[in-house]
């Protein structure tokens, strides 16, 4: 089985994606994680985009990342495409969690030492430059090309029902 998941910032693609690959037993990639060297320094997009085509080498995989211009034929082998299309104050709500949580520590789903982080940059991207025509564009067209293999998550109803349906018995708790 082979999953690409894209979607709105913060609303908990990564969170989603751990869960699948334990259910499915499946590695998985979060984008974020190989995108950035410590303190949140990006890396050479060649570089990442080396790395995700190299992870896609496996038989099954999971790739979290709306970094749609990198390794673009992810999706076109992909079984299975998850869109996750949360209103925006739900994706800030979830930041705010999430800042809460771990701020003044590292997530599993980035690069070692780039601590959580919310500031107006980021809550801008949330709220507006993240939601701009061409990204909304871009998520229409998958759901149009793939149409037999995409699922849209528009709330975290929708994502904890999917995870049941699929043998996830673990906590449906955000992280």
């Amino acid at each position: 089985m082979k999953i690409a998941v894209v979607g709105y910032a913060s609303a908990g693609k990564s969170t989603f994606i751990k869960r699948l690959g334990k259910t499915l037993n499946i590695p998985v990639l979060h984008i974020d994680r190989i995108s950035f060297e410590a303190h949140w320094v990006e890396r050479d997009r060649k570089a990442v985009e080396a790395d995700i085509r190299k992870f896609m080498t496996h038989k099954d995989w999971a790739i979290d990342g709306s970094y749609t211009e990198l390794a673009p034929e992810r999706f076109e082998v992909a079984d299975q495409i998850f869109i996750f299309k949360f209103n925006r104050l739900k994706c800030l709500f979830g930041a705010c969690h999430r800042w809460f949580k771990y701020r003044n520590q590292t997530r599993d789903s980035v690069c070692e030492d780039c601590t959580e982080n919310l500031n107006f940059s980021f809550i801008w991207w949330i709220l507006y430059n993240g939601r701009k025509k061409k990204r909304r564009m871009i998520f229409k067209f998958y759901e149009e090309i793939y149409r037999d293999k995409v699922i849209v998550f528009k709330n975290r109803k929708q994502v904890h029902r999917y995870l049941r349906s699929i043998g996830y018995t673990g906590s449906l708790k955000y992280e």
